[in-house]
């Protein structure tokens, strides 16, 4: 019976040590891919500590399993519907806690450098740091 709770003990601990974010869950049974690859929907941006989100632009992410992804930001300017779009590939760091995103597939330098700051089936958070000005952006996303 010592065994059985040792061994139990042991293996609440080692759960409760998993993540790699934090603040993403301590474990989840779906790998970091399967919640990264979603339809997402931007519902937060934070610059510099200050909420910038604007609720009238419409920001949607597309990544995919084949290692695609899509992003697009639509918005009703003066009757007219005015958006951006874009795609390329994209890629886990080598501990998968960071997700860079890249232009195309020739492209050497990514388009953004996200580090992952919470990854959930139903919601993403991630921050990125624009190295020429010192901002940080905090984007949240959750599944469309």
């Amino acid at each position: 019976m010592k065994r059985l709770i040792f061994t139990f003990s042991l293996l609440a601990l080692g759960l409760s040590a998993c993540s790699k974010y934090t603040e993403g869950p301590n474990f989840s049974l779906q790998t970091k891919k399967s919640r990264l690859c979603n339809d997402w929907k931007l519902t937060d941006h934070v610059l510099n500590g200050n909420n910038i989100y604007d609720a009238s632009v419409t920001s949607k992410m597309s990544i995919d399993k084949d290692g695609t992804y899509s992003m697009s930001n639509f918005s009703n300017e003066l009757g007219q519907i005015q958006g951006t779009y874009s795609h390329g590939t994209w890629k886990f760091g080598e501990d998968a806690t960071t997700l860079f995103l890249y232009a195309d597939t020739t492209t050497i330098n990514p388009v953004h450098e996200y580090t992952i700051k919470e990854l959930r089936s139903k919601r993403m958070v991630v921050e990125e740091e624009i190295f020429q000005t010192g901002d940080v952006h905090r984007v949240t996303f959750s599944q469309q």
